[in-house]
């Protein structure tokens, strides 16, 4: 399990406050008005489908593609607390303890399988998308979000007024010195995303991105950079003013050849 202990304890903490969260659609705008739409927007036919949900959380996803004709659910987490939240408001849906990494389901299980914005908080994509990529039907799409390697390149530079997120190279005209904020080209961890004690992400550039797809043996079929709903521009004009011009996230459209 490359998920660390830190940022799942947060999440067995906070799974009620967490749950709350997501299912107010104005409080939750990036996934409500920018992620979930454009998701969705790529869901294949799902009538009498077996499907999956990868780091389902408090099954919302599960519901959905459920509600979208799905014969059968299920959804995966490896927060025990998201999960069992979940099966008590799902019951239509199956949901599950479990690992990314190691899915406990027979070989080509599912004819779709989903998953919004989980992949991040592993360090080993290759090892979650090949799981994926066995418990799938062959022909079958795997659609998953995760954090945009552009945006996620920046680094904080705060001063008393603002938080500044930069990726620039700054170089001396004279001495050819150069000082360089950000780093696109490295896989790294970042620590305390929500803020102090809280979660951390993995950022992943798109090459290694696309080497970690190849390498699981899918066909990377389509590439979304989504754009927000206008609800958002009424919510929370800044943010979507933002998110007009910089990506937050970015959706892989995966086929098992």
């Amino acid at each position: 399990m490359s998920t660390d202990e830190k940022t799942l304890d947060w999440y067995q903490k906070r799974a009620e406050k967490y749950t709350n969260h997501v299912r107010n659609p104005d409080d939750a705008v990036y996934h409500s008005y920018y992620e979930k739409p454009a998701m969705y927007a790529l869901l294949p036919d799902l009538k009498g489908k077996t499907v999956l949900s990868v780091g389902c959380g408090s099954g919302e996803d599960s519901n959905y593609l459920k509600n979208q004709g799905a014969t059968k659910s299920v959804g995966i987490d490896l927060s025990s607390e998201l999960i069992k939240i979940a099966s008590q408001t799902y019951p239509n849906c199956e949901f599950k303890t479990m690992d990314m990494e190691k899915l406990e389901f027979a070989d080509q299980s599912f004819d779709f399988a989903y998953s919004s914005l989980a992949i991040h908080y592993i360090e080993n994509w290759t090892q979650s998308l090949s799981e994926v990529y066995r418990v799938l039907k062959p022909g079958s799409h795997f659609i998953f979000s995760c954090n945009h390697p552009v945006r996620f390149a920046a680094e904080v530079v705060e001063n008393e007024d603002h938080e500044i997120y930069k990726v620039e190279v700054f170089k001396n005209k004279i001495t050819k010195e150069a000082t360089i904020i950000g780093d696109y080209l490295n896989k790294n961890k970042i620590v305390d995303v929500f803020g102090e004690n809280t979660v951390n992400f993995w950022h992943v550039p798109m090459g290694e991105i696309s080497k970690c797809i190849y390498e699981a043996g899918f066909l990377i079929e389509q590439i979304v950079e989504p754009l927000p709903k206008e609800r958002m521009k009424e919510l929370r004009p800044e943010t979507y003013k933002r998110l007009q011009k910089i990506p937050e996230f970015i959706i892989f459209k995966l086929l098992k050849r």
